[in-house]
């Protein structure tokens, strides 16, 4: 797929970034790590004054992104390398490169640190990684092509985006075995869990809606209705966020009532969503516009921009605390 340059919009939410970049600060040391895959970089956000602090090479189209619970690790899908890179937050540096095979999407990081789960594209079978080790040590079966990870709060399950299949995978990690595959809309691709563990969100890019699955029993609680081409989503603060690909808009929703509260003109082509540490602010990666925008979760209103690498997908948890703060 081409490219399309938005550079009138473009040059309007840069304006828009300098004048809002301070008027909100994100909770203390908070950064983004956000992959940028036409750039084949990382870039890494101080989110308290949205400026990028650095960036890091990351080649083989990097697309998928995740971060251990303490922030000292961050793990990057490059699905044209048929690896994964992992980086030091602390030094800014690439440490290992892990070699997956297939077609390595979605990542996400048991909340012990290891290991790392990643959803194989191709294999249909979601990889499990051990960081120390460096390699592949077994596989999970998911649907057919797997895109978005998420895992529960214990560890316990791990859920997967199963695109063409029509379904979410909820997978025992400790077995590997499937707990449940439920039926959601068109072709979803990313999946969140809700803040409180309760709720798997799977934003279903075919079917402009969102599958609202009870996270114990499994049923489907609703669909919600969204945006064009929605690629993910967060929830924080009682709402959920929801990017619209084609419309290049954030759709906001009542989490408890599921009414829509408002549609926000972020940038063109959203992709990756996540929360800072205190829930307060939400981050949007925008592919064709090259930013990362800033969301006040309370005013819902868009408090500022930063340029980051040409292509920002950040698909996953990229957001976490600074490792040099205290």
């Amino acid at each position: 797929m081409s490219r399309r340059r938005g550079i009138a919009a473009r040059a309007g939410l840069l304006v828009a970034g300098l004048l809002l970049a301070d008027a909100s600060t994100a909770a203390a040391g908070d950064l983004a790590y956000v992959t940028s895959q036409e750039a084949e970089e990382l870039s890494i956000v101080d989110l308290d004054t949205m400026t990028v602090r650095s960036t890091i090479a990351i080649p083989g189209k990097p697309a998928g992104i995740a971060l251990s619970a303490d922030g000292m690790r961050a793990y990057v899908s490059r699905p044209e390398a048929k690896a994964i890179s992992v980086v030091d937050t602390a030094s800014g540096t690439v440490v290992r490169e892990i070699d997956t095979g297939g077609g390595p999407l979605g990542i996400a990081v048991h909340p012990s640190g290891a290991p790392v789960y990643v959803a194989d594209w191709f294999s249909h079978s979601l990889l499990v990684v051990d960081p120390q080790a460096g390699k592949v040590v077994g596989s999970f079966e998911t649907g057919e092509s797997p895109s978005g990870v998420a895992v529960s709060g214990d560890g316990a399950v791990i859920v997967t985006a199963d695109r063409d299949s029509d379904q979410v995978s909820f997978i025992d990690s400790a077995t590997g075995d499937a707990i449940a595959r439920v039926a959601v809309g068109a072709r979803p691709f990313g999946v969140a869990f809700s803040p409180d563990g309760t709720r798997v969100y799977a934003t279903n890019v075919g079917g402009d809606s969102v599958t609202i699955v009870d996270a114990e029993s499994h049923a489907v609680l609703d669909t919600v209705d969204v945006g064009s081409h929605p690629y993910a989503a967060a929830e924080t603060r009682g709402k959920v966020f929801v990017t619209d690909q084609y419309g290049s808009t954030v759709t906001v929703f009542d989490a408890a009532t599921r009414e829509r509260l408002t549609v926000l003109e972020t940038g063109e082509y959203p992709e990756g969503i996540d929360v800072g540490s205190d829930g307060r602010f939400v981050y949007v990666a925008n592919w064709f516009d090259d930013t990362l925008a800033k969301i006040d979760a309370e005013t819902l209103e868009i408090v500022g921009h930063v340029t980051v690498g040409e292509g920002p997908r950040a698909f996953g948890a990229f957001v976490g605390a600074d490792p040099a703060t205290p």
